[in-house]
Protein backbone atom coordinates (compact mmCIF):
# COMPACT_ATOMS: atom_id res chain seq x y z
CA UNK A 1 0.00 0.00 0.00
CA UNK A 2 1.27 3.79 -0.78
CA UNK A 3 2.49 5.05 1.87
CA UNK A 4 1.60 9.23 1.75
CA UNK A 5 3.37 12.06 3.76
CA UNK A 6 0.70 14.52 5.40
CA UNK A 7 2.11 17.78 6.69
CA UNK A 8 0.86 21.02 8.21
CA UNK A 9 2.10 23.82 6.57
CA UNK A 10 1.90 25.70 10.22
CA UNK A 11 2.72 29.48 9.67
CA UNK A 12 5.99 30.00 11.95
CA UNK A 13 5.62 32.89 14.60
CA UNK A 14 7.43 35.60 11.97
CA UNK A 15 9.87 37.47 14.79
CA UNK A 16 9.23 41.37 14.67
CA UNK A 17 10.54 43.01 11.86
CA UNK A 18 12.23 46.11 11.21
CA UNK A 19 9.63 49.53 11.16
CA UNK A 20 11.18 51.77 8.51
CA UNK A 21 10.32 55.09 9.77
CA UNK A 22 7.80 56.89 7.01
CA UNK A 23 9.28 59.48 4.82
CA UNK A 24 7.79 62.14 2.96
CA UNK A 25 6.81 62.10 -0.73
CA UNK A 26 9.38 63.49 -1.58
CA UNK A 27 12.54 61.21 -0.47
CA UNK A 28 11.44 58.88 -3.15
CA UNK A 29 13.48 61.52 -5.63
CA UNK A 30 15.96 61.50 -3.32
CA UNK A 31 19.52 59.33 -3.08
CA UNK A 32 22.21 58.74 -0.85
CA UNK A 33 24.43 60.95 -1.97
CA UNK A 34 22.10 63.74 -2.08
CA UNK A 35 20.91 62.95 1.15
CA UNK A 36 24.44 63.10 2.55
CA UNK A 37 24.67 66.33 1.26
CA UNK A 38 22.11 67.81 3.75
CA UNK A 39 22.85 65.68 6.47
CA UNK A 40 26.41 67.52 6.44
CA UNK A 41 24.65 71.17 6.84
CA UNK A 42 21.91 69.78 9.11
CA UNK A 43 23.79 67.08 10.90
CA UNK A 44 20.90 67.04 13.50
CA UNK A 45 18.04 66.49 11.42
CA UNK A 46 16.14 63.14 11.92
CA UNK A 47 13.74 63.49 9.40
CA UNK A 48 16.76 63.24 6.92
CA UNK A 49 18.30 60.86 9.11
CA UNK A 50 15.15 58.59 8.74
CA UNK A 51 14.82 58.70 5.13
CA UNK A 52 18.79 57.73 4.61
CA UNK A 53 18.26 54.96 6.77
CA UNK A 54 15.36 53.53 4.45
CA UNK A 55 17.67 53.78 1.41
CA UNK A 56 20.17 52.04 3.45
CA UNK A 57 17.98 49.14 4.00
CA UNK A 58 16.80 49.11 0.74
CA UNK A 59 20.53 48.59 -0.28
CA UNK A 60 20.89 45.91 2.87
CA UNK A 61 23.56 48.43 3.91
CA UNK A 62 23.46 47.57 7.22
CA UNK A 63 26.28 48.84 8.79
CA UNK A 64 25.04 52.32 7.63
CA UNK A 65 21.83 51.92 8.59
CA UNK A 66 22.67 51.33 12.12
CA UNK A 67 24.58 54.35 12.45
CA UNK A 68 22.07 56.51 11.25
CA UNK A 69 19.77 54.81 13.52
CA UNK A 70 22.26 55.29 16.21
CA UNK A 71 22.37 58.75 15.48
CA UNK A 72 18.75 59.35 15.95
CA UNK A 73 18.87 57.89 19.51
CA UNK A 74 21.75 60.30 20.34
CA UNK A 75 19.31 63.03 18.95
CA UNK A 76 15.89 61.71 21.24
CA UNK A 77 17.63 59.23 24.18
CA UNK A 78 14.28 59.73 25.80
CA UNK A 79 12.15 58.09 22.39
CA UNK A 80 11.77 54.09 22.97
CA UNK A 81 11.44 54.51 19.05
CA UNK A 82 14.32 54.21 17.75
CA UNK A 83 15.40 51.51 20.39
CA UNK A 84 12.83 49.15 19.11
CA UNK A 85 14.06 50.03 15.38
CA UNK A 86 17.41 49.64 16.18
CA UNK A 87 16.55 46.23 17.99
CA UNK A 88 14.92 44.86 15.62
CA UNK A 89 18.08 45.19 13.00
CA UNK A 90 19.96 43.87 15.14
CA UNK A 91 17.42 41.26 15.52
CA UNK A 92 17.53 40.48 11.68
CA UNK A 93 21.18 40.21 12.01
CA UNK A 94 21.29 37.68 14.76
CA UNK A 95 22.91 39.61 17.36
CA UNK A 96 20.50 38.67 20.22
CA UNK A 97 22.67 40.11 23.07
CA UNK A 98 22.71 43.77 21.58
CA UNK A 99 18.74 42.90 20.77
CA UNK A 100 17.70 42.61 24.11
CA UNK A 101 19.76 45.00 25.58
CA UNK A 102 18.31 47.52 23.16
CA UNK A 103 14.74 46.24 23.84
CA UNK A 104 15.48 46.69 28.18
CA UNK A 105 16.39 50.70 27.48
CA UNK A 106 13.46 51.22 25.71
CA UNK A 107 11.18 49.02 28.39
CA UNK A 108 12.75 51.90 30.79
CA UNK A 109 11.80 54.37 28.66
CA UNK A 110 8.06 53.24 27.85
CA UNK A 111 6.92 50.39 30.44
CA UNK A 112 3.77 51.10 29.47
CA UNK A 113 4.62 49.96 25.32
CA UNK A 114 3.10 46.34 24.91
CA UNK A 115 5.04 46.11 21.81
CA UNK A 116 8.20 46.08 23.86
CA UNK A 117 7.44 42.87 25.81
CA UNK A 118 6.15 41.44 22.85
CA UNK A 119 9.59 41.47 20.81
CA UNK A 120 11.08 40.21 23.63
CA UNK A 121 8.72 37.23 24.26
CA UNK A 122 8.93 36.37 20.30
CA UNK A 123 13.09 36.54 20.60
CA UNK A 124 12.99 34.03 23.85
CA UNK A 125 10.18 31.88 21.79
CA UNK A 126 12.99 31.96 18.96
CA UNK A 127 15.19 30.45 21.46
CA UNK A 128 12.32 28.13 23.41
CA UNK A 129 12.55 29.60 26.38
CA UNK A 130 9.13 28.92 26.87
CA UNK A 131 8.90 30.56 30.91
CA UNK A 132 10.63 33.51 29.42
CA UNK A 133 7.94 33.81 26.62
CA UNK A 134 5.00 33.53 28.90
CA UNK A 135 6.47 35.75 31.41
CA UNK A 136 6.87 38.73 28.82
CA UNK A 137 4.09 37.75 26.81
CA UNK A 138 1.86 38.43 30.37
CA UNK A 139 3.81 42.04 31.29
CA UNK A 140 2.06 43.02 27.47
CA UNK A 141 -0.80 42.15 29.36
CA UNK A 142 -0.40 43.56 32.09
CA UNK A 143 -0.09 46.81 30.09
CA UNK A 144 -2.86 45.77 27.11
CA UNK A 145 -5.49 42.98 28.47
CA UNK A 146 -6.58 43.01 25.03
CA UNK A 147 -2.93 42.59 23.54
CA UNK A 148 -3.88 40.01 20.62
CA UNK A 149 -0.66 39.14 19.60
CA UNK A 150 0.74 38.74 23.53
CA UNK A 151 -2.10 36.23 23.21
CA UNK A 152 -0.92 34.58 20.22
CA UNK A 153 2.45 34.44 21.11
CA UNK A 154 1.44 32.74 24.47
CA UNK A 155 -0.54 30.20 22.04
CA UNK A 156 2.17 29.54 20.20
CA UNK A 157 4.76 28.79 22.82
CA UNK A 158 2.28 26.27 24.45
CA UNK A 159 1.66 24.85 21.75
CA UNK A 160 5.51 24.14 21.14
CA UNK A 161 5.93 22.68 24.27
CA UNK A 162 2.97 20.33 23.68
CA UNK A 163 0.11 22.22 26.32
CA UNK A 164 -2.23 22.45 23.53
CA UNK A 165 -5.01 22.82 26.17
CA UNK A 166 -3.24 26.18 27.00
CA UNK A 167 -2.40 26.71 22.99
CA UNK A 168 -6.03 26.43 22.30
CA UNK A 169 -7.27 28.54 25.26
CA UNK A 170 -4.60 31.54 24.29
CA UNK A 171 -5.22 31.39 20.16
CA UNK A 172 -9.17 31.62 21.47
CA UNK A 173 -8.38 34.78 23.73
CA UNK A 174 -6.48 36.39 20.76
CA UNK A 175 -8.95 35.77 18.44
CA UNK A 176 -11.53 37.16 20.64
CA UNK A 177 -9.76 40.43 20.63
CA UNK A 178 -8.68 40.05 16.70
CA UNK A 179 -11.74 38.17 15.04
CA UNK A 180 -9.47 38.44 11.31
CA UNK A 181 -6.28 36.71 12.69
CA UNK A 182 -5.19 34.27 10.00
CA UNK A 183 -2.81 32.83 11.69
CA UNK A 184 -4.40 31.88 15.00
CA UNK A 185 -7.12 30.42 13.08
CA UNK A 186 -4.33 28.31 10.92
CA UNK A 187 -2.69 26.98 14.26
CA UNK A 188 -6.20 26.50 16.03
CA UNK A 189 -6.69 24.00 12.94
CA UNK A 190 -3.71 22.68 12.83
CA UNK A 191 -3.99 21.68 16.56
CA UNK A 192 -7.73 20.35 16.05
CA UNK A 193 -6.37 18.41 13.06
CA UNK A 194 -4.22 16.17 15.17
CA UNK A 195 -6.74 15.45 17.38
CA UNK A 196 -9.26 14.55 14.59
CA UNK A 197 -11.55 17.54 15.56
CA UNK A 198 -13.94 18.68 13.14
CA UNK A 199 -13.30 22.01 14.97
CA UNK A 200 -10.43 22.16 12.16
CA UNK A 201 -12.73 22.27 9.65
CA UNK A 202 -14.25 25.78 11.00
CA UNK A 203 -10.96 27.65 11.73
CA UNK A 204 -9.47 26.21 8.01
CA UNK A 205 -12.78 28.08 6.67
CA UNK A 206 -12.41 31.18 9.04
CA UNK A 207 -8.58 31.55 7.30
CA UNK A 208 -9.90 30.98 3.89
CA UNK A 209 -12.24 33.91 4.34
CA UNK A 210 -10.19 35.96 5.68
CA UNK A 211 -7.60 35.56 3.05
CA UNK A 212 -8.25 33.48 0.18
CA UNK A 213 -5.53 34.36 -1.81
CA UNK A 214 -3.22 31.62 0.26
CA UNK A 215 -3.34 28.13 -0.40
CA UNK A 216 -2.14 26.69 2.78
CA UNK A 217 -5.53 26.82 4.32
CA UNK A 218 -7.46 25.36 1.50
CA UNK A 219 -4.70 22.74 1.84
CA UNK A 220 -4.54 21.83 4.97
CA UNK A 221 -8.17 21.61 4.79
CA UNK A 222 -8.19 19.33 2.20
CA UNK A 223 -5.78 16.79 3.94
CA UNK A 224 -8.22 17.00 6.75
CA UNK A 225 -10.91 15.91 4.61
CA UNK A 226 -9.00 13.61 3.16
CA UNK A 227 -7.86 11.96 6.53
CA UNK A 228 -11.10 11.68 7.91
CA UNK A 229 -12.97 10.25 5.21
CA UNK A 230 -14.76 13.30 3.56
CA UNK A 231 -13.11 12.32 0.15
CA UNK A 232 -15.86 14.29 -1.70
CA UNK A 233 -14.72 17.47 0.23
CA UNK A 234 -11.38 16.77 -0.21
CA UNK A 235 -11.53 16.27 -3.91
CA UNK A 236 -13.56 19.49 -4.05
CA UNK A 237 -11.08 21.45 -2.20
CA UNK A 238 -7.83 20.49 -4.10
CA UNK A 239 -9.56 21.45 -7.18
CA UNK A 240 -10.36 25.21 -5.44
CA UNK A 241 -7.07 25.18 -5.10
CA UNK A 242 -6.10 24.62 -8.54
CA UNK A 243 -8.32 26.80 -9.79
CA UNK A 244 -5.83 29.44 -7.63
CA UNK A 245 -2.67 27.76 -8.63
CA UNK A 246 -2.83 25.76 -11.85
CA UNK A 247 0.90 24.83 -10.66
CA UNK A 248 0.37 23.50 -7.19
CA UNK A 249 1.54 19.66 -7.70
CA UNK A 250 0.27 17.97 -4.55
CA UNK A 251 -2.96 19.03 -5.08
CA UNK A 252 -3.10 16.52 -8.05
CA UNK A 253 -0.91 14.23 -6.77
CA UNK A 254 -3.60 14.36 -3.41
CA UNK A 255 -7.06 13.92 -5.70
CA UNK A 256 -5.25 11.09 -8.07
CA UNK A 257 -4.23 9.56 -4.49
CA UNK A 258 -7.28 9.62 -3.17
CA UNK A 259 -9.05 7.70 -6.75
CA UNK A 260 -6.20 5.24 -6.63
CA UNK A 261 -6.19 4.09 -2.76
CA UNK A 262 -9.45 5.62 -1.26
CA UNK A 263 -11.99 5.47 -4.06
CA UNK A 264 -10.41 2.67 -6.32
CA UNK A 265 -10.86 3.93 -9.40
CA UNK A 266 -7.74 3.91 -10.90
CA UNK A 267 -8.81 5.16 -14.39
CA UNK A 268 -9.48 8.61 -13.04
CA UNK A 269 -6.39 8.18 -10.57
CA UNK A 270 -4.03 8.10 -13.56
CA UNK A 271 -4.93 11.94 -15.25
CA UNK A 272 -4.42 13.41 -12.19
CA UNK A 273 -1.03 11.46 -11.23
CA UNK A 274 -0.14 12.74 -14.69
CA UNK A 275 -0.96 16.81 -14.38
CA UNK A 276 1.23 16.35 -11.23
CA UNK A 277 3.93 15.12 -13.03
CA UNK A 278 3.51 18.01 -16.07
CA UNK A 279 3.88 20.60 -13.64
CA UNK A 280 6.84 19.01 -11.26
CA UNK A 281 8.63 16.67 -13.31
CA UNK A 282 10.67 14.96 -10.22
CA UNK A 283 7.75 13.76 -8.41
CA UNK A 284 8.85 10.53 -7.88
CA UNK A 285 5.55 9.71 -5.90
CA UNK A 286 3.74 10.65 -8.62
CA UNK A 287 5.39 8.23 -10.94
CA UNK A 288 5.31 5.58 -8.49
CA UNK A 289 1.59 6.13 -7.72
CA UNK A 290 0.87 6.24 -12.08
CA UNK A 291 2.82 2.76 -12.40
CA UNK A 292 1.11 1.69 -9.58
CA UNK A 293 -2.30 2.45 -11.57
CA UNK A 294 -0.60 1.36 -15.30
CA UNK A 295 0.29 -2.05 -12.97
CA UNK A 296 -3.00 -2.80 -11.75
CA UNK A 297 -5.16 -2.48 -15.23
CA UNK A 298 -2.62 -4.81 -16.42
CA UNK A 299 -0.53 -2.61 -18.78
CA UNK A 300 2.95 -3.65 -17.37
CA UNK A 301 5.30 -2.21 -19.52
CA UNK A 302 4.17 1.42 -18.69
CA UNK A 303 4.31 0.43 -15.15
CA UNK A 304 7.75 -0.43 -15.66
CA UNK A 305 8.68 2.90 -17.03
CA UNK A 306 7.40 4.95 -14.50
CA UNK A 307 8.83 2.85 -11.55
CA UNK A 308 12.31 3.06 -13.60
CA UNK A 309 11.47 6.81 -14.01
CA UNK A 310 10.86 6.76 -10.34
CA UNK A 311 14.15 5.28 -9.24
CA UNK A 312 16.35 7.69 -11.91
CA UNK A 313 14.63 10.45 -9.36
CA UNK A 314 15.99 8.32 -6.47
CA UNK A 315 17.98 5.16 -6.59
CA UNK A 316 17.19 4.54 -3.01
CA UNK A 317 13.50 4.47 -3.70
CA UNK A 318 12.86 1.34 -1.85
CA UNK A 319 9.09 1.07 -3.00
CA UNK A 320 9.65 1.90 -6.47
CA UNK A 321 12.93 -0.93 -6.46
CA UNK A 322 10.51 -3.98 -5.06
CA UNK A 323 7.80 -2.94 -7.28
CA UNK A 324 10.35 -2.79 -10.18
CA UNK A 325 11.55 -5.95 -9.18
CA UNK A 326 8.12 -7.72 -9.58
CA UNK A 327 7.31 -6.12 -12.69
CA UNK A 328 10.18 -7.21 -14.22
CA UNK A 329 9.89 -10.68 -12.88
CA UNK A 330 6.65 -10.55 -15.28
CA UNK A 331 7.53 -9.47 -17.87
CA UNK A 332 10.69 -12.03 -18.13
CA UNK A 333 8.97 -14.76 -16.83
CA UNK A 334 6.36 -14.86 -19.80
Amino acid sequence: MIKMKYFFIITILVLFSITACQSTDNSKAETIESLSIKIENEPNNISLLEQRKKLFLEQQNYQRAIADLQHCINLTPDSSKYYIELAGLFMEKGNINNTLGLLEKASKIDPLNPKIWNNVAEIYLLYKKYPDVIKFANKSLEVDPYNAKAFFIKGYAFMESENKQEAIHNFLECLKNDPNNYNANMELGALYFETKNDLAITYYKNAITIDSNKINAYYNLGLYYQNNDYLNEAIDTYKDIIAKDSLFPNSYYNIGYIYLELLKVTDMAVPYFSKSINVKPDYKEAYFNRALCFEEVGNIMQAQVDYKKALEIDPNYQLAIEALNRVEQTIYSN
